[in-house]
């Protein structure tokens, strides 16, 4: 009932109060939201935050007494349902949380309280402070450390039990909780010890158990893993240490021997790239095993022939097809692969050099061709007079002809509107649009710069 009453009171100051976008607004505003959701312990943090950033903030100040009470009471109340299902933990943590609590409203009071005596404020803020500092702090410590003790004392003889199961990890466990409680706990770190250490011994005997199997099984890398293992637990435990590299001498040099067969497989059947794989990997078992490293070189060479070989011929296909973009890009990776291979750099120039303009240069490339003028024919009834003044004020994209590789241009089919001046006699002129359809041929000049010019 206590945490209700305060809800109806925090919801109709949350209802009244505005915000905006400061940094101790937005937390406002976040306290606000955890309070719907009646997670007031979040919103009691979210408060101290809005505060710490504007201590000054009238909206916070007012909120915060009425969210300490029900945080407290949420908490609180936390802790009987612990206590009542002998949760000891839970109830521990919950105690911690209200010390933290008091730590965090002690802050604020502080600040809060230098603040009130050099700050000149009004009747109605003076109230609301004077509350904010008049919280008091829930002294728990007593029954903190009473929980403390019973969930060391559960964890304990929970510990016992694990033990005279010999199930020694979880006994390990349960005695290093007790001692997080309190430290020390009767023998609590004794038994910790002496658990752990049995948990490693038979853990000790299981890995070196699997590595015997391991062997027995011929599974080399296995039975290392499983020997090394065992040796991790306890060092020095029988031979595992020395078992544990001489089976993982034996492996690698299975697997070196394995992927050394499957480099001479690849490099039979022409697969370079993944012949020179399998060579290095054999080499990374057994470093310099055989003469893996130099087939690993050779092959690796080959496949780069090869892949050069195959990415020029890809680029002389696309340049047939006139994908002069992708054509660049396959001479570029030939080349990659070998250094100064034929003639790939050249041509892969020559591809982007054919590459045609972007469409949204077009209308650049249209206005720079009209600077004498443009042809009357484009004003339709207009059969005299000459025009100047061109201005293209859009070009639309009709249709792209094939690259005309003879004599290197592409051909484009263009809608060209815009305005000009038609001079009809020395003292007659005439402001006119157009909108015509007409044919360009698109090319490079002598310095390599794109330029159109009207079909004749």
């Amino acid at each position: 009932m206590r945490i209700i009453k305060y809800g109806f009171i925090i919801f109709g100051i949350v209802f009244l109060l505005g915000g905006c976008a400061t940094v101790s607004d937005k937390q406002f505003k976040l306290a606000q939201q955890s309070m719907e959701k009646g997670a007031y312990v979040q919103a009691l943090y979210q408060a101290a935050q809005s505060l710490q950033a504007e201590i000054g903030n009238d909206k916070t100040i007012a909120l915060f007494p009425g969210i300490a009470e029900s945080a407290y009471a949420q908490k609180l109340a936390d802790i009987e349902q612990y206590k009542s299902t002998s949760n000891w933990d839970s109830a521990a943590y919950g105690y911690d949380r209200i010390v933290s609590m008091n730590q965090t409203i002690g802050n604020i009071q502080r600040m809060l309280a230098v603040y009130g005596q050099n700050t000149k404020v009004s009747k109605l803020n003076r109230e609301a402070i004077s509350r904010l500092l008049n919280i008091k702090a829930r002294n728990v410590e007593g029954q903190r450390d009473n929980i403390y003790k019973k969930a060391a004392q559960a964890h304990y003889v929970s510990g016992k039990r694990y033990a005279s199961s010999q199930d020694y990890r979880a006994a390990n466990s349960e005695f290093k909780k007790a001692l997080s409680f309190i430290n020390p706990f009767k023998d609590a770190s004794e038994r910790a010890e002496k658990s752990k250490h049995r948990a490693d011994l038979a853990d000790a005997k299981k890995y070196y158990g699997h590595g015997m199997q391991a062997v027995d099984n011929q599974h080399h890398r296995a039975a290392s893993i499983a020997f090394a293992q065992s040796d991790a637990f306890i060092h020095g435990f029988r031979d595992a240490h020395a078992l544990a590299a001489k089976y993982k001498d034996i492996a690698d040099q299975e697997d070196a021997s394995s992927r050394y067969q499957e480099g001479e497989r690849l490099a039979k059947n022409n697969q370079y790239r993944a012949a020179a794989s399998a060579f290095n990997a054999s080499l990374a078992f057994v470093p310099s095993y055989r003469n893996a490293y130099e087939l690993a070189a050779r092959y690796t060479k080959a496949a780069n022939r090869q892949d050069a070989r195959s990415h020029y011929r890809q680029g002389m296909r696309l340049m047939d097809q006139q994908k002069f973009e992708l054509a660049a890009r396959e001479f570029e990776r030939a080349n990659r692969f070998i250094p100064g291979f034929r003639d790939a750099i050249i041509m892969a120039e020559r591809a982007r050099y054919f590459i045609p303009p972007r469409s949204f240069k077009l209308k650049g490339l249209v206005q720079e061709s009209v600077q004498q003028g443009i042809p009357l024919s484009w004003l339709h009834d207009v059969h005299q007079g000459y025009t100047e003044e061109v201005n293209i004020t859009s070009v639309d994209l009709i249709k792209q002809g094939g690259f005309n590789e003879l004599r290197e241009f592409w051909p484009y089919k263009l809608r060209v509107i815009g305005t000009c001046e038609l001079e009809m006699s020395k003292d007659k002129k005439l402001k006119t649009s157009f909108n015509t359809v007409v044919t360009y041929r698109v090319f490079r000049d002598d310095f390599g710069d794109w330029k159109a010019k009207l079909r004749d």
